[in-house]
Order: structure tokens, then C-alpha cells, then sequence
């Protein structure tokens, strides 16, 4: 057993571990200071917000410990079951009270568990066992198929809750997926459904009016006309440009993809009106642009950058933020959604560009330890975890200066957030020990 811990600390990734470490100490003395109150005020550490983060991080480290003592074997064998637990335990938080309009939380004393934290995790391990079991063939249509269901079922699960952040997240499977060898048209898709998406709010939140031979028409539907002609155009382009025998495979795709965005463009033309309550309108109107709201959809946006651009290039320094802490409350929600407003303010351009130059570095470094495995199962796990890091990074920093809607996703190693600190952590854990047997494993 001796010799055994000593193989696995010898294998084990140091820059990664290390970087996590680093991204783990930073992320908790930025959480204290996002609730510091000032030294004069006294209170019991341990039921205090900080108090309550270093218990999860001291949580987290020695199941990671322990994680670093299993074999690789047993935390694939029992993906399934993992799986199948934390699916459990979604349906039954939907049972429990509501907090803040959602049923995502089972509490006990004092603390709280996030079932739709922990699913990330396990649809990870459960997508790299199905994926890299003997036989199992992604291009099969059967393995798509129970993909996808093994997806879209807890997402469904926390769309109900409601959690359309946690929801979002798992978006970023198609870029694992795209890697085992989904088509990449599958991508372009995606990518053209957002663009549809993103230009139907942008009309119908500035009410655009287009005029054609004097009549007044609503951007949706001008939209519309634009992609009818677009698919005109391109059915030209085909008939004229294109082989015979492969026009009609060309001609199916471009019907298809005119049929998807004028659903895209109807659908969010219904959506909105009919789904989006006058406050999610309002967060778009601000967003785009449009419409300035300082006291109401907007407020948290503009609080958020005015933090953000008082920092300036070196910040005012570890614990004397006076827009971004719990003493002043400027920022709402500053030490869960808006916690990187406290590093901007307190360490400036300077702190904030070292932050994400060292998440990156450690993004980077999950890919690069990804592809250097012989066990697919590692691989696609490894993958999953860059994913989902990578997504919840890009979407917080941009929600916080305004680029994305505010949609309540953490950012991982700092936000406030047992659950998502235990889980995290877990994940690049599980990596770390998968990763030490990449010389001994095969699949």
C-alpha cells in the first residue's frame, strides 16, 4: 500500500494540482473579502458565510484525498450508479419548499446540498463509460440516442426547478461530443440556432419596424422574409453551381435549415411576448442596450461595472473594496453571482488579467492532460470537466460586464456555494487520479 501512494503521488499531475490549489486560496480570501463588514465587528466564525466556504473547502480536500486512493476502475465501474443517485435526488428536490422561487436545495442544519450541482459530475463519468465501453460506437444511432436522453433528461429536471443557469451548462456537452466524432455541421447548426435566437430577441426587444412599400412591418417578420430570401438565394446557387449528384442532399440541408430558423424566429417571437414576464424583457432591453434601467432589471448590471471600473489598472487593495462588499451591499449577490466584481475592484486590470490568465492555464492544462490518454474513458472525462469549467467562466465574467443576461451561474473555486465547491473540486480530483494511471490503463 506504501509503495501504491507513492506511484500514485509520483503520476499525479502537479502543475494542475497546484493550479488548482492556487485558484482554491484565491477563490475563498476573495469570498472573505466580498462579506467583510469591517474588524470591529465580532461574530462566530464558523456560521458566518467564510466560515461556512472553509468548511466546504476543508470537505472537499479530504474527499479528494480519498478519491486519490481508489482505482481508477471503481470510479468508472460505478458511473452508472453515481448517475442514477444524483438523477434520484433531482426529482426529489423537486418536493422540498421553494427558496427564492426554485426548489433546488435540501437543507440541513444550517446548510444546504444543490442536487443540480452535483449531476454535472455525474454525467461526466456516466457520458465517458458510455462512450469508451468495448462495442460502444458514437456513430451508432442507438449510443446518439441514449446520449442524448442521458442528457436532456436532467436538464429537463432543472429547467422545472427553475435553474435556467445550471440548465445552460450543459450546452457545453456538444463540444465533447464534437470531439468523439459528432459532425461538425451539428456545430454550425448550434452555432446558427444562437445567431437566429440572439437577432429574434434583439428585434423584438427594440420593437424594430421595417418599412416596405409603405407598410409598416415588425422585425420578426421582415426577419423572415430575410431568411426566405436567403434560402432562394442559396437554392440558386445550388441549381446552378453545384454537381447534379449532389444537388438533392444539399438542397434537403438547406430546407431543413430554413424550416429550423423560421421555427427559431416564431418560436422566440411567442417566447417573448408570451412566456418572458416584463422583468426578463427589461434584462434584455438593458443588455442590448436599448433601454437603461438603474433602478430595476438593469441595477445589478450597472452596479457591477461601476465596481468593476473603479478597480482602474492595480485596484485599492485586499479588503478595501467599498463598492463590492457586504459593508456598503452595492453589488447585490457579490459573493455568489458578482464575486469577480471584488477582485476587479480590489486588485484592478492587473489582478483581474492574472485571474484569467491562471483559469485558462488551467483549462489549458486539462485539454493537454485529455489528450494524452490511452484510456478513452479519461479522455472524454477530461474533456467534460474543460467543458464545463470553461462555460461557466466565459458565462460569469460575462453576465458580470454585461455581455450575457444575468442567469445565476457561479464561478467555480469562488463563489459562494457548498455544493459547488465540493463538486468542483471533485471533478478535478477525479482527473488527477485517472490521470495517474494513464501509463498502466488502456480504455
Amino acid at each position: 500500500m506504501k509503495y501504491r501512494n507513492l506511484s500514485i503521488w509520483r503520476n499525479i499531475d502537479k502543475p494542475l494540482l497546484i493550479m488548482y490549489l492556487l485558484l482554491s486560496v484565491i477563490g475563498y480570501f476573495i469570498m472573505y473579502s466580498s462579506t467583510f463588514k469591517g474588524l470591529n465587528i465580532q461574530t462566530d466564525f464558523w456560521s458566518t458565510n467564510y466560515g461556512k466556504q472553509l468548511i466546504w473547502i476543508i470537505i472537499t480536500f479530504f474527499a479528494g484525498f480519498f478519491i486519490l486512493l481508489l482505482d481508477g476502475s471503481f470510479i468508472k465501474n460505478t458511473a452508472y450508479f453515481t448517475y442514477g443517485f444524483v438523477l434520484l435526488l433531482l426529482i426529489l428536490v423537486l418536493l422540498m419548499s421553494p427558496t427564492k422561487g426554485a426548489r433546488s436545495w435540501f437543507y440541513f442544519s444550517g446548510f444546504s446540498i444543490q442536487p443540480s450541482e452535483f449531476i454535472k459530475l455525474a454525467l461526466s463519468l456516466s457520458l465517458a463509460k458510455l462512450l469508451s465501453d468495448v462495442g460502444s460506437r458514437f456513430q451508432e444511432f442507438r449510443t446518439k440516442l441514449t446520449t442524448f436522453f442521458m442528457i436532456i433528461i436532467p436538464a429537463l429536471l432543472i429547467a422545472v426547478q427553475p435553474d435556467p443557469g445550471t440548465m445552460l451548462v450543459f450546452a457545453c456537452f456538444i463540444f465533447v461530443l464534437y470531439r468523439e466524432g459528432l459532425s461538425g455541421n451539428f456545430l454550425l447548426i448550434g452555432l446558427f440556432t444562437m445567431l437566429i435566437a440572439v437577432v429574434g430577441i434583439f428585434l423584438k426587444a427594440s420593437n424594430s419596424v421595417f418599412y416596405l412599400a409603405g407598410n409598416a412591418i415588425s422585425g420578426n417578420i421582415f426577419f423572415g422574409f430575410i431568411l426566405i430570401l436567403g434560402f432562394i438565394f442559396s437554392f440558386l446557387i445550388i441549381r446552378y453551381f453545384v454537381l447534379p449528384r449532389y444537388r438533392k442532399q444539399k438542397i434537403q440541408r438547406l430546407i431543413i435549415i430554413t424550416l429550423l430558423g423560421l421555427s427559431i424566429s416564431g418560436g422566440v417571437n411567442y417566447v417573448y411576448d408570451s412566456v418572458f414576464s416584463e422583468r426578463h424583457r427589461t434584462r434584455f432591453q438593458v443588455m442590448f442596450g436599448i433601454k437603461e434601467d438603474r433602478k430595476g432589471a438593469g441595477y445589478n448590471i450597472y452596479q457591477a461595472l461601476s465596481a468593476v471600473g473603479s478597480g482602474e489598472g492595480f485596484g485599492k487593495g485586499y479588503l478595501k473594496g467599498t463598492l463590492s462588499n457586504d459593508k456598503y451591499k452595492h453589488v447585490p449577490e457579490q459573493n455568489t453571482d458578482f464575486i469577480f466584481c471584488v477582485l476587479a475592484e480590489e486588485w484592478g486590470f492587473l489582478g483581474s488579467f492574472t485571474f484569467i490568465s491562471l483559469y485558462l492555464s488551467t483549462l489549458i492544462r486539462m485539454i493537454l492532460i485529455a489528450e494524452r490518454q490511452r484510456s478513452k474513458f479519461t479522455r472524454i472525462y477530461g474533456y467534460c470537466v474543460s467543458g464545463i469549467l470553461f462555460f461557466h467562466f466565459m458565462i460569469n465574467i460575462a453576465m458580470v460586464i454585461g455581455l450575457a443576461p444575468v442567469i445565476g451561474i457561479p464561478l467555480p473555486f469562488f463563489s459562494k456555494g457548498g455544493s459547488a465547491i465540493l463538486s468542483f473540486g471533485l471533478m478535478v480530483f477525479i482527473l488527477l487520479r485517472l490521470d495517474s494511471e494513464r501509463k498502466v490503463v488502456l480504455r
